[in-house]
């Protein structure tokens, strides 16, 4: 690498803004991450080792690509921004090492839920190798790219992601918590979540109102097996509908029969007013099956 500030610098991130007259796209949720400490923090809870295999979702002007290039990985980066390549390929360093940076990073103009990674990617990753994903998402669509990925065929070993704080909260929290909801469970039947860092809004630019936290994701050697998927997320969500109610409410349109739902709630082993967010996973599960018979 040349011997030039990173990219991550606030000082570098401003002489890119102002030679390529680039700005934050709020539409496209665009905030630059200019905290050295916070970037080289996403790059270590990913555990990146010199010849991994790494997914980026939106690299941006490159100020976390180019950390995990030097960490050793291999980055295949998607992108919306069309004015971003132009950026990317003049900013990051050309030598990285004894490779070029061709070698060893690949761009593609593309929408991450648009993906089809065996024809994206297949040139140029060994899909019989495990594929990490490193991404500071945009916060709008965070949740629809962690399904998205879960549900895709990728062969990923982890995601690590920075997100906003409080849908991080959501992922992690446990029942008996204002957190705890129907994401949490989704997300917990597939996935061992672990939170990492917690990254203050003023580590960005522009400054968003709210702080952001990263978590890193791992697929479950086994699945936690919830029966019909798509009852047992319909059955979570109804749950849920109105949390601050009783669950017994809450079922009143799936069970119309009130002895019925109580007797229900008795074999889970729970109180009449027991609330949603109560429940263990493992409830939710048998209160599926036993709605499903």
């Amino acid at each position: 690498m040349q011997n030039r500030i990173a990219i991550d610098s606030p000082i570098r991130t401003q002489a890119i803004v102002n030679r390529y007259f680039v700005k934050a796209k709020k539409n496209l949720g665009q905030n630059f991450l200019v905290d050295h400490a916070a970037i080289m923090g996403i790059v270590e809870a990913a555990e990146v080792k010199p010849g991994d295999q790494v997914i980026e979702i939106g690299p941006g002007i490159g100020s976390l690509t180019e950390q995990l290039l030097l960490a050793g990985a291999k980055v295949f980066a998607y992108e919306v921004d069309d004015s971003l390549p132009e950026i990317l390929h003049n900013e990051l360093p050309q030598k990285i090492g004894d490779d070029e940076l061709a070698d060893r990073f690949k761009l593609l103009l593309k929408d991450i839920l648009q993906a089809d990674f065996r024809n994206d990617i297949g040139d140029f990753f060994d899909f019989d190798q495990e594929i990490k994903v490193v991404a500071n998402l945009p916060y709008y669509i965070t949740t629809p790219i962690i399904f998205s990925l879960a549900n895709s065929d990728l062969n990923f070993s982890s995601l690590t992601l920075m997100m906003q704080k409080e849908v991080a909260e959501r992922l992690e929290a446990g029942p008996n918590s204002k957190d705890y909801g129907p994401l949490t469970i989704a997300v917990q039947t597939q996935m061992q979540v672990e939170l990492a860092l917690t990254v203050g809004h003023n580590s960005f630019m522009p400054a968003p109102k709210v702080d952001s936290s990263v978590v890193v994701l791992k697929p479950l050697a086994e699945k936690v097996d919830v029966g019909d998927v798509k009852h047992f997320n319909r059955i979570v969500k109804i749950c849920f509908a109105q949390r601050r109610k009783t669950l017994n409410n809450n079922l009143k349109n799936l069970v119309q029969d009130a002895d019925k739902r109580a007797e229900i709630i008795e074999k889970l082993g729970l109180k009449p007013t027991v609330r949603p967010e109560n429940l263990t996973i493992q409830q939710f599960i048998d209160l599926a099956k036993m709605i499903q018979s």
